[in-house]
């Protein structure tokens, strides 16, 4: 079973379009296996984009927390909110049916409360200064622990949503 067997893709984008523009987060919807597949970018910032357009970046940042999470959310069936290895906050609510981890659907790119860009270490990854990054930063969406809940809870009732009409018609 696929994410697309549940949703088509362009439902699947429609909801990371809504996520996207209902709290500013860089929306995406992931496969099994970690690879997005509606074909959409969606930027909540101007940092990540600027990342993943340096060879690599995208590999030593994102695909390493986005395949902690997948096999977290996988092994506990719940949402995660964590951090990227830039500092960024990271969504990942799983998608599953009948104890089938099919994927899951979510959103990054903010700051959590008190938190700053790990500038450091995004320097060392892509060869950007650190004041090319906290300018790439500096009008970054932040958003509180509560928040962040909230955005989880949010997509957790459109996923268990989707799920039920699934399961309703099979």
């Amino acid at each position: 079973m696929e994410m697309t067997d549940i949703l088509p893709a362009k439902e699947w984008a429609k909801l990371e379009q809504d996520i996207y523009d209902r709290y500013g987060v860089s929306a995406h919807a992931h496969n099994k296996d970690g690879a997005p597949f509606t074909g959409r970018e969606l930027w909540g910032n101007r940092l990540c984009p600027a990342l993943r357009k340096i060879p690599g970046a995208g590999t030593g940042i994102c695909a390493v927390v986005n395949q902690a999470v997948r096999a977290e959310a996988r092994q506990t069936g719940k949402s995660v909110i964590t951090e990227c290895d830039a500092g960024l906050m990271l969504i990942a609510v799983p998608v599953i049916v009948d104890g089938e981890f099919l994927g899951m659907l979510g959103g990054c790119g903010g700051l959590c409360d008190g938190a700053e860009p790990e500038s450091f270490l995004v320097e060392k990854l892509t060869g950007m200064s650190e004041e090319q990054v906290a300018e790439l930063a500096s009008d970054m969406r932040r958003y509180s622990e509560e928040d962040a809940q909230a955005i989880a809870r949010d997509i957790e009732e459109r996923v268990a949503e989707a799920v039920r009409a699934y399961t309703a018609g099979h």
